[in-house]
């Protein structure tokens, strides 16, 4: 209790679209402090000097990223029922920020320090030579491996790190875009299809983009949908995994969208929806 309101605590869920996906994730704290003052919601401050709004962010979104699957914490003086709470600041709230969810926040462990696993669809272009179903056995070879090394640079030195145990699974499918790319044939039948649309949006932009410009889009598109370690513990970035498979597959990738599907808490062994609770299994 602090000046006579008995403080609550609300998780959310929230969409990032492509038009913020160029904000940083200082811009998008801004933004939900402006939203709040403007919904009225009656949001709980720090004390000190410089006191601001209670909320904590889940793993930090990389820029150019967009994201079905963002979380939040907000702590108010006093209660508020979540769907009240959602509709509220969703009204203030700019295009390409959506709540999609909402819950009283039971736990009293913060989003931040939650986090454990992040699933990520990553679009890419290859060689147009590149043979699928050499892919297919090569992703999986690539997963059978106890040891996967990447360079990493940090702080100017280039370190040599295992990304291996960070890497919980990978699976590759493609696009069925009759007409635009060669992938999208009968002789992949095997081959999972892309199925997401946040992903197949994009493809319709670049295929408009190309009859825009008269140029030739790719003609061999994959998608890759990934499974990795995240948060403070560990937290492994899509694109250096798409850079090692292509190391070890020798086919050079051009990732041309990463979306992120999924945020979990738990561990390795057990990642859970940040919401419920509810055991996910696999991606």
């Amino acid at each position: 209790m602090r000046g006579g309101y008995v403080l609550s605590s609300i998780r959310v869920k929230f969409i990032r679209g492509e038009e913020v996906k160029f904000i940083s994730h200082l811009d998008l704290m801004k933004m939900y402090e402006r939203a709040l003052r403007r919904s009225g919601i009656p949001i709980a401050y720090s004390q000190g000097f410089n006191p601001h709004p209670q909320m904590i962010f889940g793993l930090p979104l990389s820029v150019g990223v967009t994201s079905e699957s963002e979380y939040a914490d907000f702590k108010l003086e006093g209660d508020m029922e979540p769907g009240e709470f959602e509709q509220r600041l969703n009204s203030s709230l700019p295009e390409g920020v959506r709540i999609v969810d909402a819950a009283v926040k039971n736990t009293g462990s913060n989003i931040m320090a939650s986090v454990a696993g992040a699933s990520y669809e990553i679009l890419s272009s290859t060689d147009n030579n590149a043979d699928i179903g050499v892919l297919k056995d090569k992703l999986r070879q690539f997963l059978d491996k106890e040891e996967i090394y990447i360079d990493k640079e940090a702080k100017g030195k280039i370190k040599r790190i295992n990304i291996r145990p960070m890497l919980y699974d990978i699976e590759m499918s493609i696009i069925e875009e009759v007409g635009l790319f060669q992938t999208a044939t009968s002789d992949y039948s095997d081959i999972k299809r892309c199925k997401n649309p946040w992903l197949l949006r994009c493809v319709n932009a670049i295929k408009k983009e190309a009859e825009l410009l008269k140029l030739s889009p790719p003609s061999m598109v994959l998608c890759f949908k990934m499974l990795l370690a995240a948060g403070s513990a560990a937290n492994l970035k899509p694109e250096f995994v798409i850079k090692a498979f292509a190391d070890y597959s020798g086919y050079g990738f051009d990732i041309l969208k990463i979306h992120r599907s999924g945020l979990f808490t738990g561990d390795k062994e057990k990642l859970m929806d940040p919401l419920n609770g509810r055991v996910i299994l696999s991606i």
